[in-house]
């Protein structure tokens, strides 16, 4: 468990960004394969013409269309070599097009497909060699990816419309952004829990306002991390927001209730002294969302908020309904968390 309150590098090795991506063999028996099946969408941003790229079949680029900012398609191979400004740029990109049983990301390097280089599920990278490679790294997801509408308002015991936090002015959700407000463990307007993937957190053109008001990052998916990437928590220019960093992945070697604990009391804290909390991995929907679940938990068990959704399928239910793509994919550490909080006992709440 590592938490600071002041930018900083961690003792980690820095990364050369001039590595070449190497192929890892997969074995696809213990990999989430439906995504492989179904057809995917990249958001791209400031990259000239090119809004997005369709993959309808994500192994056979020449599939593949690329969707131009005016509306139109065009082969996204031919949209490729004719503008040298996004060849140079996708050449060192890497594309995740499926997860682990573990949540962890396996990606396609664009170079192969820009080459003519037959893709194949079982060469696809592992997530520790496309961090490695300091490459962009691009997230395709199906097409239905954005969350649905908001479902009917709920007040609170202090009358607060939770379900109006999930969109509005100050997360109007404007260009291309993904996170997801978490209404039901907010406290207020700027006291909100966002579910997030990396790349939000990190992109200083994007302007959403509750961005401003995060007081805590947790990383779900690094042991240590330079904390200046993020590009939140503005509204408080003396004080940069403080970082939890944690490979929940590698939880699955040994105990991790204690540290998981640590991560939900300091969310708690962030919340109840006024500042907003975003929980991200790499694509913000498997181990960000155990964390996220966890919190539940740990509001009515901890903290006696009886209110508060506590079993797991009625939390990833709601999870899902503001994040579509939310998969409860690490059962056993919410299962061991939930035997801790039961039994803690609600007299813990001094402890906190």
């Amino acid at each position: 468990f590592a938490q600071s309150q002041a930018p900083s590098h961690t003792n980690t090795k820095t990364t050369k960004h001039n590595k070449q991506p190497t192929t890892h063999s997969l074995n696809m028996a213990s990999a989430v394969r439906d995504t492989l099946n179904m057809a995917l969408v990249v958001e791209l941003e400031e990259l000239g013409q090119v809004r997005r790229i369709l993959m309808p079949t994500p192994l056979d680029p020449t599939t593949w269309q690329a969707e131009l900012r005016t509306g139109s398609t065009s082969p996204f191979l031919q949209e490729a070599t004719e503008d040298p400004v996004l060849k140079r740029r996708l050449v060192a990109a890497l594309v995740s097009v499926t997860q682990d049983n573990d949540g962890q990301h396996r990606f396609l390097a664009l170079a192969d497909v820009l080459a003519g280089r037959p893709l194949e599920a079982s060469k696809l990278l592992d997530e520790s060699t496309a961090k490695s490679t300091g490459f962009e790294l691009l997230y395709a997801r199906p097409e239905d990816f954005r969350a649905a509408a908001p479902g009917p308002s709920v007040t609170s015991s202090d009358n607060l419309d939770i379900m109006a936090l999930v969109q509005d002015e100050m997360a109007p959700k404007l260009g291309y952004v993904n996170y997801s407000v978490v209404p039901w463990l907010c406290l207020g307007k700027k006291q909100r829990v966002l579910l997030s993937d990396e790349t939000t957190l990190k992109n200083y053109h994007i302007k959403e306002k509750i961005l401003e008001y995060v007081s805590l990052v947790v990383n779900c998916h690094e042991e240590g991390c330079d904390h200046s990437k993020y590009r939140v928590g503005q509204s408080s220019p003396n004080r940069r927001p403080d970082v939890i960093t944690e490979a929940v992945h590698t939880w699955f070697s040994g105990p991790s209730a204690e540290k998981n604990h640590q991560i939900q009391c300091a969310i708690w804290q962030h919340l109840e002294q006024g500042g907003s909390v975003a929980v991200h991995c790499l694509a913000g929907i498997h181990r960000a969302a155990c964390i996220v679940a966890c919190q539940f938990l740990f509001r009515y068990h901890v903290l006696g908020h009886t209110h508060v959704p506590h079993e797991v399928d009625d939390i990833y239910r709601k999870l899902k309904s503001v994040r579509p793509h939310v998969s409860p994919a690490y059962q056993r550490v919410f299962q061991e968390y939930e035997v801790y909080v039961k039994s803690m006992g609600r007299s813990s709440k001094s402890m906190i």
